[in-house]
């Protein structure tokens, strides 16, 4: 009975589990496993570890602590290594080992236990955190920088008492910025809430900070009022409202704020019907994916704005011919602060220049948006095959890519799909 038990336990785990001999062979597996590894049950009682493992280079940190296990009887607790899959797909793996007793109960005889686990996701996450941080400390050292120089001109003048002020409401941002960082770092609840609420909680905060008084009582409105009107439009009532026409006036506003680009930005008209939707939402979500279209296509690329009737909802989509989103990345752009670029390669411009990417708010802001007003929100992306990495660097121009013969070459090579599904009150007469 405990051995069935213990079988179907083995079974049904969601970690690999691999037993070796120390001969080299698998003895026992699991499905989990089998899967993990691509390996095929039929080689598992003619191939080694050696044969099923050793022909990929780039998984010599695995195949390590295999041979260690088996070689030189040594085990390892906990380690973390990448693993290349056949197909091409690379895994973040935690792997253990340990010792098989034999039916004596003696280790170091009967062979190696190793259980691994896929963390890849998990990685991402912390990935996609870190860089959350260290853009988050970038756009903090420009201003900061700006504020010392402006005290060390104030001091020259006398204005002592100016300067104590700004240096205590210093202090209170650096105070703000460590508890923002301790929230971001480790609190794990604060995950599970809606963006949404996160900002009603947010205002609040400011709110109680406010009453309290104080010399950053100004400071502190002055910042609540700068998040309400980043998070709000002018009336929360859903009216019918004409995306046609309204879209058709935002591309042109667009044309005209990008127009030192040489990005090529259409409008496909179509009959999408009346959507229930606020005007000055629909304003700030059109233009916002269109900017962050320009924003990431090089100049001679193109960005195609249209609006149909999508099974009773009207879709309003944003295509570019941009540089295109990482899979990793795709799973976090509208977590909050997404940029294109890692932080080394992030340098701030001007809106609608190739690669400005801001502090990723725009986003941000698209998110909360669609869970308070009730609108579908998503994204399609293809990452350029000339520049698979978000380290890889796009020099903003189809003339000067040394990847391309022609633009049309640009323009198959990746690029984006944003989408937004608004319901639909009637049909235009």
């Amino acid at each position: 009975m405990k051995d069935r038990i213990s079988s179907a336990i083995i079974e049904s785990m969601s970690d690999g589990l691999l037993v070796l001999n120390f001969h080299g062979y698998i003895i026992h597996t699991n499905p989990a496993a089998l899967n993990l590894f691509d390996i095929d049950p039929q080689d598992l009682q003619n191939k080694t570890y050696i044969q099923l493992f050793m022909d990929r280079p780039e998984n010599d940190a695995f195949n390590d602590i295999i041979f260690n296990g088996i070689q030189n009887r040594e085990t390892r607790l906990y380690r973390e290594v990448s693993y290349l899959k056949k197909g091409g797909a690379r895994l973040d793996l935690a792997v253990t080992t340990s010792f098989l007793s034999d039916e004596k109960g003696e280790d170091h005889k009967a062979g190696i236990v190793l259980v691994a686990k896929d963390i890849t996701e998990i990685r991402a996450l912390d990935r996609a955190r870190n860089r959350v941080l260290n853009h988050l400390s970038h756009e903090l050292r420009t201003p900061l920088s700006i504020v010392k120089a402006s005290m060390a001109r104030l001091a020259s003048d006398g204005m002592q008492t100016v300067i104590q002020r700004i240096a205590r409401n210093l202090g209170r941002i650096e105070d703000i910025q460590m508890e923002v960082d301790d929230i971001v770092r480790k609190s794990n609840d604060a995950e599970t809430l809606h963006f949404s609420q996160w900002v009603r909680q947010m205002l609040d905060i400011l709110d109680m900070a406010a009453e309290q008084g104080g010399d950053d009582r100004k400071a502190m409105l002055a910042l609540r009022n700068k998040i309400d009107d980043l998070f709000k439009i002018s009336s929360s009532t859903k009216t019918p409202a004409d995306p046609w026409k309204r879209i058709a006036e935002i591309v042109e506003a667009a044309k005209q704020q990008g127009k030192h680009r040489r990005v090529e930005i259409s409008f496909v008209p179509g009959d999408p019907g009346r959507a229930l939707i606020d005007s000055d939402l629909l304003d700030k979500c059109a233009m916002a994916l269109i900017k962050n279209a320009v924003e990431n296509t090089p100049d001679g690329g193109r960005v195609t704005v249209s609006v149909k009737n999508l099974e009773g909802t009207v879709e309003l989509s944003i295509r570019d011919t941009g540089v295109g989103i990482t899979e990793e990345s795709q799973k976090q752009i509208f977590g909050g602060f997404y940029h294109a670029k890692d932080t080394d390669f992030y340098t701030t411009k001007k809106p609608f220049d190739f690669g400005a990417g801001g502090k990723g708010l725009d986003l941000l802001r698209l998110r909360v948006f669609s869970e308070t007003f009730g609108f579908q929100l998503n994204c399609q992306s293809k990452r350029c095959i000339y520049i698979p990495s978000e380290t890889d660097i796009c020099p903003g121009d189809t003339t000067k890519c040394p990847h391309i013969l022609e633009k049309k070459q640009c323009d198959l090579s990746g690029g984006s799909t944003f989408t937004i599904l608004f319901p639909l009150q009637y049909k235009a007469q």
